[in-house]
């Protein structure tokens, strides 16, 4: 099974900040072509000025992947997380030939769970303290007890984070301006093309409530991690690929 696919992450996230996912999205899918899109503000966008809505940045990533589509025939799907799928709805339900199907992880609308779902007060200590950090192996260190719960040893991939920041460094004006474009972002009403839910059960940020009732306004299946956090492509990226592929070849 091949095709294409386009990822993308989620809040002060860039491209490299998915580590081992997408070889191993790629393998699972039978070779299929895995294309990454930083938001303006971050990594390979990293000077530019983050949009503060969500179809705003939608529209910026599009102009840039039309251009990936010319170089790939076939056709593509799109898989986001947290922030990035609110811009996946956003972008699916607006332009809805662009994708054949769509994954959607641990993401949530203003429109069907309360803020303090959408981001549990129990991590805005860390959340505050990333935000307001100096020094980067300690903003990456709350960052990840925010968003995973399945790693073994958290400091080398912290270390690796900072040495990211340290290259491409983001902006905290940029991550003000994506937390604003992701509170008001709303749901729409349907999406028009196949959607698969992902929620992990033990997530610190997201309550998978939120995920949840999305797949319940889309009609969409829903698959749980019984033990993943946030960044579920980190907790257990062979899991991920592994429903995933499942789910594309049950279309198939």
């Amino acid at each position: 099974m091949q095709g294409n696919w386009l990822l993308l992450r989620g809040l002060a996230r860039e491209q490299r900040h998915w580590g081992t996912f997408p070889a191993a999205f790629s393998a699972q899918l039978g070779g299929a072509h895995v294309a990454c899109l930083d938001f303006p503000g971050t990594g390979t966008e990293h000077e530019r000025r983050s949009p503060n809505s969500v179809s705003a940045i939608t529209e910026d990533l599009r102009a840039r992947w039309l251009k990936l589509r010319t170089e790939r025939e076939g056709p593509w799907n799109l898989l986001a997380m947290s922030l990035g799928g609110m811009i996946a709805m956003d972008w699916t339900s607006r332009h809805a030939t662009d994708f054949s199907s769509v994954v959607l992880i641990n993401t949530s609308a203003a429109d069907l769970s309360v803020p303090w779902r959408r981001i549990r007060l129990s991590v805005l200590p860390d959340i505050f303290g990333a935000l307001v950090s100096r020094d980067d192996l300690q903003r990456n260190r709350r960052i990840l007890r925010a968003t995973a719960r399945l790693l073994s040893d958290p400091e080398p991939i912290a270390k690796s984070w900072a040495e990211i920041q340290a290259q491409s460094p983001i902006a905290r004006t940029t991550v003000l301006r994506q937390i604003w474009a992701g509170f008001r972002f709303r749901a729409p009403p349907s999406l028009p093309i196949p959607t698969l839910v992902i929620a992990g059960a033990k997530d610190p940020l997201c309550d998978p409530e939120c995920p949840r009732r999305l797949a319940l306004r889309f009609g969409a299946p829903l698959l749980v991690h019984p033990s993943g956090g946030h960044d579920l492509s980190l907790d257990d990226p062979a899991w991920v690929a592994a429903q995933v592929g499942a789910w594309a070849a049950s279309r198939a």
